[in-house]
């Protein structure tokens, strides 16, 4: 149809200007080399292309494609006790990782909209909380604090133990890589490669460096392995995103940028996987679980992607939901290579403070011989040394005190401080069967014996101060023979 009205026009304007013989030769070799395109049929509809925007992608040092590939690798699959070091040390949430690349253009959107003074997003619509990257990550939250070593630092023993970590490696500077290929061969899951697992996921994935190379300040916090699941993880995670969002901010939104690559040396995925858990758009279309990281696939996390910009053309349109509740049960048995289902939790509802420890599966006796590896009793058995050991002080402590004691009875009998002081310090020795006695009383008599509870209370004291004179009397007598004897009285009233 368009040669067609081209050459009638054409034609038309040769013969009024008399041109009509070149015009002739002309359409011919138009017609030869020309291809016209046949008109499309009046109901024919048009498709409607569905183009999602151009967005920004963000560069990132931290990526999960790391440990990701460590968990499910096939042919150097983890050990049983790798994997049980990881379960000792409260990181086994780590290893329900269900992808290995990081979103750029969501990961963009989050860095650039985080308020790091505030620690939210949505302008504090969803502020990120500790108990948040506990639930996404499924790492530890305990009351002790993480210490990075200053820069610098000259304490001997963290000197020690950064002398004996490089040990393992050529040079000062170690590539995170040189400390994953060093992990697969640390099958025995020992203290060393409790202390290798942790600085990689904190230089790789979850922690803040820019760089490739492993961070050893953290190795100050890392001297008794025994004590990473007391760690407050989650919450060093929290300072060091926003540390590293305030930074990257700072050099990608300046004026005059210097770096042509601004890479992001924070813990993107725990911005991920909260925003996608809490942040519903339109409809939940991914369960709630414990961890978070276990649910969201990259096939799921891809098409949360495209659902958000092909509706809205950006992010941040969705409505916030509170966090969950984690069930106090311990997280699934762990198929290498092949994941198993996680813990099912509620919904909306506040965090707890503190999550219950995964409790180990019990295995056959003989193949914990046959490993050397440690079962929850022996694990126990070192506590309760500690607790012996200080009930022997105590009590070693007491005998000593016994003997001032009387000898300041002895020597000062009508001194009223005296007397109040020894009857209060060995009233200590009682307090446990006073306490119970003062509640059983208090539930049984109320609050109208409140009186004679005291006096009663008071004479016991009084009985209590009685002892100790005449056992003055008795110490003075048997002497230094009969101290053992006196050493485990003490002990059976401090059991």
């Amino acid at each position: 149809m368009v040669c067609e009205t081209t050459f009638l026009t054409t034609y038309i304007w040769s013969c009024r200007n008399g041109v009509l013989s070149p015009w002739l030769d002309n359409m011919k070799e138009l017609v030869c080399n020309s291809e016209c395109t046949p008109a499309e049929p009046a109901n024919k509809k048009r498709k409607i292309s569905h183009k999602m925007p151009k967005m920004p992608s963000l560069r990132s040092r931290m990526s999960p494609s790391g440990i990701y590939q460590f968990i499910n690798n096939p042919t150097n699959k983890p050990s049983d006790n790798q994997i049980l070091a990881i379960k000792q040390m409260g990181f086994e949430g780590l290893l329900h990782l269900q992808t290995d690349t990081i979103p750029g253009n969501l990961a963009y959107w989050l860095v650039s909209t985080f308020d790091p003074y505030k620690g939210c997003l949505l302008d504090g619509s969803l502020p990120i909380l500790e108990e948040d990257i506990h639930a996404c990550m499924g790492i530890p939250m305990g009351p002790l604090v993480v210490d990075e070593a200053p820069i610098g630092d000259k304490y001997p023993q963290f000197l020690s133990l950064l002398e004996d970590f490089k040990s393992q490696y050529e040079g000062d500077l170690i590539d995170v890589k040189v400390i994953l290929r060093k992990l697969s061969t640390q099958i025995d899951g020992g203290d060393s490669f409790k202390r290798n697992f942790i600085v990689y996921i904190f230089s790789s994935f979850l922690g803040g460096v820019k760089g490739n190379k492993a961070s050893l300040r953290i190795l100050k916090s890392l001297s008794d392995t025994s004590l990473i699941s007391e760690y407050n993880w989650c919450n060093f995670i929290k300072k060091k995103l926003a540390e590293q969002v305030l930074s990257w901010q700072k050099e990608e939104f300046s004026e005059e940028k210097t770096v042509k690559a601004n890479w992001f040396g924070g813990p993107i995925m725990v911005l991920v996987f909260i925003y996608l858990d809490r942040c519903v758009f339109m409809v939940r279309t991914v369960s709630r679980q414990y961890p978070t990281l276990s649910t969201w696939t990259k096939k799921a996390i891809s098409k949360r992607i495209q659902d958000e910009l092909k509706s809205k053309s950006s992010f941040g349109h969705g409505s916030v939901e509170g966090g969950i509740v984690i069930n106090h049960k311990p997280l699934p048995k762990i198929e290498l290579v092949q994941s198993s289902k996680p813990t099912i939790v509620s919904e909306q509802h506040p965090m707890p403070k503190k999550v219950i420890p995964s409790v180990l599966e019990e295995k056959d006796k003989d193949d914990r011989d046959r490993n050397n590896v440690p079962t929850s009793s022996q694990v126990n058995n070192v506590f309760v040394d500690k607790l012996v050991s200080k009930a022997n002080n105590l009590a070693k402590a007491f005998v000593e005190y016994k003997s001032i004691a009387s000898e300041a009875l002895n020597k000062l009998p009508s001194s009223e401080v005296v007397c109040k002081m020894v009857a209060a310090v060995d009233g200590i020795a009682y307090g446990f069967n006073l306490s119970q006695q003062s509640k059983s009383d208090e539930e049984n008599e109320g609050k109208d014996n409140e009186e004679d509870h005291v006096v009663h209370t008071d004479k016991v004291v009084e009985n209590v101060l009685r002892d100790v004179q005449e056992n003055e009397n008795v110490d003075s007598v048997k002497g230094k023979d009969n101290v053992e004897d006196h050493v485990v009285d003490t002990d059976k009233v401090v059991e």
